[in-house]
């Protein structure tokens, strides 16, 4: 089926230069070669999508960064609408009163234009024909359309009130909602009848960490989901390399 672009989508023509690039995977683009990034999902695409397949499925990929789930989806047979961060929507930061807020939100404007670039550079490089809309995961647009699976990608932890971001989520439609997450650090030891409830980590007194909330754990996510409407059917752990070393994850499928 051809859905209509409505004028939510960005277009781009041009190509970015390679030097104005981050890019947040390591991917093989065609006529760049190889290009090391943080996240190397390439040998673990399945686990990191719960192993659901996306044939033929319209496709949102919420937190797309440097695209690479985005490509590999549209490889696989998916229509992707890919959705993130651009420098006009601000990351969602710890507003810690010794922090220069200014300060820290033009840095991440900047890294963020830099990882929309490598999209795009991709994008051409791929030939790909996945549209890409910006904006905040709170106001995801109703002009996307139905799509019948959400994907997010490690954006929970990072967002101030992750049960609106699912809600918004929730009344896009989608029969099944593919969620990662990094697990939980060990040290954290919490007893299973708590598992539930995430962990909240911005500490006052130190002030950190600027960008990420919360700690969840398989329950805790499948508790999320269930409040807005949704059944979790898989859970499927996998340690993907992160930075060349094994980072624990989980991914929660889940359906309605």
């Amino acid at each position: 089926m051809i859905h209509e672009q409505p004028a939510i989508f960005a277009e781009r023509t041009d190509v970015p230069a390679r030097d104005d690039c981050y890019f947040y995977h390591t991917m093989d683009v065609p006529g760049y070669g190889l290009i090391a990034g943080e996240w190397d999902l390439r040998a673990g695409v399945d686990a990191y999508l719960g192993h659901e397949p996306v044939a033929g499925k319209r496709v949102l990929e919420l937190g797309t960064a440097s695209g690479f789930l985005c490509f590999e989806m549209e490889r696989r047979g998916a229509e992707v609408i890919a959705y993130d961060l651009s420098p006009a929507t601000p990351w969602d930061i710890v507003p810690y009163q010794r922090l220069d807020l200014a300060a820290v939100t033009a840095l991440r404007a900047r890294h963020i234009a830099a990882i929309n670039n490598a999209w795009w550079l991709g994008h051409h490089a791929f030939g790909s024909h996945a549209r890409v809309a910006y904006g905040s995961i709170y106001e995801i647009p109703a002009a996307i359309g139905a799509v019948d699976v959400c994907t997010l990608g490690s954006i929970l932890l990072h967002v101030r009130d992750p049960l609106a971001a699912l809600e918004r989520v929730a009344k896009l439609g989608a029969s099944t909602l593919v969620i990662t997450e990094m697990a939980q650090p060990k040290r954290f030891g919490i007893l299973r009848r708590r598992a539930r409830s995430p962990i909240f980590l911005p500490n006052g007194e130190a002030a950190e960490p600027f960008e990420t909330w919360w700690s969840f754990s398989p329950e805790a996510v499948a508790n999320l989901v269930a409040i807005v409407g949704y059944r979790t059917v898989r859970i499927v752990r996998h340690a993907p390399p992160y930075q060349g070393r094994p980072m624990p994850l989980f991914t929660v499928v889940a359906k309605r």
